[in-house]
C-alpha cells in the first residue's frame, strides 16, 4: 500500500512528465510547423552551437544528450544530409568525430532559437 508521501512522489512525477509532455509537443510541432525540424534534430543543432569549442566532438555530444549512440548518429545523419552540419575526422585521432553548423546549419539555428526559447518561457513560467 502506498504511503502519503508515496503517492506525493507519483503525483510530483506525473507532473513532470505532464510538463515536459505538453512542452515537448508545442516545441515539436513549432520547430516542425516553421522550420521543417523536429525538436531532437534542434536539440542537437542547438548542443553543437552551445560547444565552447569550434567544433563539437560527438563523443561530448554524446554525454549532453539522453539519446543512445545510435540514435544519435542517425539524427547527425539527417542533419548532415540537410546541410545543416558537417562531420571531420580528428587528425590525431581518427575514431574521434567533430560536428560543426555549417552557415545554413548557423543561420537555421539562429531563427529557430528564438520560436524555441519563447516556447520555453511560455510553456514553463
Amino acid at each position: 500500500m502506498a504511503t502519503p508521501q508515496d503517492q506525493q512522489l507519483v503525483e510530483q512525477w506525473r507532473s513532470i512528465q505532464n510538463t515536459y509532455f505538453r512542452t515537448a509537443g508545442a516545441l515539436d510541432r513549432a520547430l516542425e510547423a516553421r522550420f521543417s525540424i523536429g525538436l531532437t534534430e534542434f536539440e542537437i543543432l542547438d548542443l553543437v552551437a552551445d560547444s565552447t569549442d569550434a567544433a563539437c566532438r560527438m563523443k561530448q555530444l554524446g554525454e549532453r544528450t539522453p539519446m543512445t549512440q545510435s540514435a544519435m548518429s542517425k539524427v547527425v545523419d539527417r542533419l548532415e544530409k540537410a546541410g545543416l552540419i558537417a562531420r571531420h575526422s580528428c587528425e590525431d585521432d581518427r575514431r574521434s568525430l567533430f560536428l560543426e553548423l555549417t552557415d545554413a546549419g548557423r543561420t537555421l539555428h539562429g531563427e529557430a532559437a528564438v520560436e524555441h526559447r519563447a516556447l520555453l518561457k511560455e510553456n514553463l513560467d
